[in-house]
């Protein structure tokens, strides 16, 4: 039974310490056939830009709870984004005509829209769409910036 609890705090305390090897390496003094991580996937910053696709929500969702606690009703300039905090004021920009419009995050999303190929990076309420005139094309190329 000591043998084996040895062999586990030996294993155990080898795991702990290759991520410190790995750490006080001297950079460029990477080992043969070793593969550096993947730099994490940048998040949008307060003073960066995020570009990609927006949708709208369905007129079936009027009145649903949001998942910052709030209600959704389409004549309000809200959106859902996965990854900034609620209440955060947003400027969203339809690249396709140049129509702006200030929306504040009182959702997660956008969720899944079926088979399209398009990278939803928001989706807006039915007046924030209007405004930026994409009803009829259902989504449209965006940027979307943090506003201060």
């Amino acid at each position: 039974m000591e043998l084996r609890r040895l062999a586990f705090c030996t294993l155990l305390l080898a795991a702990l310490a290759v991520p410190l090897l790995v750490v006080c390496q001297q950079p460029g003094t990477q080992e043969a056939g070793a593969q550096e991580a993947a730099p994490p996937e940048p998040r949008p910053g307060k003073d960066e830009a995020e570009r990609g696709y927006a949708a709208f929500y369905s007129a079936s969702l009027e009145g649903h709870k949001t998942a910052c606690g709030g209600t959704y009703s389409s004549t309000q300039l809200t959106a859902a984004h996965p990854k900034l905090r609620c209440g955060t004021k947003v400027r969203v920009t339809n690249l396709r005509n140049g129509k702006t419009v200030r929306v504040t995050i009182n959702d997660r999303g956008p969720m899944s829209h079926g088979n399209s190929s398009h990278s939803h990076i928001i989706d807006l309420s039915y007046a924030a769409a209007r405004h930026l005139d994409f009803i009829k094309q259902g989504t449209t190329l965006v940027k979307v910036e943090v506003v201060r």
